[in-house]
């Protein structure tokens, strides 16, 4: 009988291929795919609402239209909420840059004690970033403009994009499932089923981490008497979406903000309030709200955080777990991309005495073959 199996170099070039085309589309498009993917996420989250009032007899463009408007008007409170406390905090700015310059200056003399370097070799050396700083000022604007634009396109096209596909998600269902042979179309049904679970419960979970750690952090910043506990709250929260790099960014940022009012007494407690509500999310919300929805473990979810940022920037670390979470579904739901899943997921028992026996026996047996 002859053997029509492929030699296993080129299923290995293969798949190189196809993995480089992806990551390519994905770099190349990520104008185009960013919205769509933002704009999927929150039309998984809204169809139960939306699916609700159809059930009561709404009309379904009506359902999605209501469906959208309460979701903006909660998006536009939250940044409400969130720019009074950034005007606010734009009348410290030149309490900040003094307190910056007192740094700077304390910085310098502490060099030329402890380290005998001249003070005009310090202040030349200060001088220099100075003036590379104020040489890439230009590209900075540049770059925030551009970043700016960039959001306001997104503003606008992610809420379209997702009152289409609420409006026309049936049509998208039927597509995907006409798309494979009716042999696989059970299993497309059981994938697009469960990633529809999936999201719904993950971003729910989210929801209510989010909320959490916002009272948390709140509560923690008054207890120590930080000036903006509520602007610090939010940007914890939003920060923590990024999973184990965004807990450091608020820490900073928070540091920065604080100090433009307060004592150093205030920052090393805004810094201990980060540290408790970090370890009480890290140990007791995130595995019991999220991490029970969402199986991947932390190598990949780092891994996908940082290739998501290359990638896509700023928006490509927020969609780095929930895009995992979709393809995790779609492994498992797949025979053959199964190990794949299995990469993703987060089994961390020991296994059994006669799985090892097993895995060292076919180690055995290739090594055994290539020394042939």
């Amino acid at each position: 009988m002859e053997n029509n199996s492929k030699p296993y170099y080129l299923k290995l070039s293969s798949t190189l291929i196809t993995i480089t085309l992806l990551v390519l589309l994905l770099y190349v498009g990520r104008n185009v795919l960013i919205p769509l993917f933002f704009a999927s996420i929150f039309c998984i989250f809204l169809i139960k609402p939306c699916s609700y009032l159809e059930r009561k007899g709404m009309h379904h463009a009506l359902a999605a239209i209501i469906c959208m408007l309460l979701s903006i008007i909660v998006m536009a409170t939250i940044l409400y909420f969130i720019s009074s406390q950034i005007v606010a905090f734009k009348n410290d700015l030149p309490t900040l840059s003094n307190n910056l310059s007192k740094a700077s200056d304390n910085l310098q003399l502490y060099v030329q004690v402890h380290f005998h370097v001249s003070y005009s070799k310090v202040h030349n050396s200060l001088q220099g970033l100075r003036e590379k700083a104020l040489a890439s000022a230009p590209a900075i604007l540049g770059s925030t403009f551009a970043t700016l634009s960039g959001i306001i396109e997104y503003l606008v096209l992610i809420p379209i994009y997702t009152f289409l596909m609420l409006l026309y998600r049936n049509l998208i269902v039927r597509f995907l499932l006409a798309t494979f042979s009716e042999t696989h179309s059970e299993a497309v049904a059981s994938i697009l089923g469960k990633t529809k679970f999936v999201i719904r419960n993950y971003i729910f979970g989210l929801l209510i981490e989010m909320l959490t750690v916002a009272i948390l952090s709140f509560t923690g910043y008054m207890i120590v008497g930080s000036e903006y506990a509520l602007l610090l709250a939010f940007l914890i929260a939003i920060l923590n979406l990024i999973p184990y790099l965004g807990v450091l960014t608020a820490a900073i940022i928070s540091v920065i903000i604080t100090a433009s009012s307060s004592n150093p007494v205030v920052i090393i407690g805004v810094l201990i309030v980060i540290a408790i509500v970090h370890l009480v999310d890290s140990n007791i919300l995130l595995p019991k709200i999220v991490g029970s929805k969402v199986k991947i473990n932390a190598f990949v979810t780092i891994v996908g955080v940082v290739v998501g940022s290359e990638l896509w920037g700023i928006p490509g670390m927020f969609l780095a777990v929930p895009m995992m979470a979709i393809l995790k579904v779609f492994f498992d739901g797949v025979e053959e991309l199964k190990p794949w899943g299995l990469l993703l997921g987060e089994d961390l028992e020991r296994p059994s005495k006669q799985e090892r026996k097993m895995i060292r026996f076919k180690i055995k047996k290739v090594n055994i073959k290539n020394n042939d």
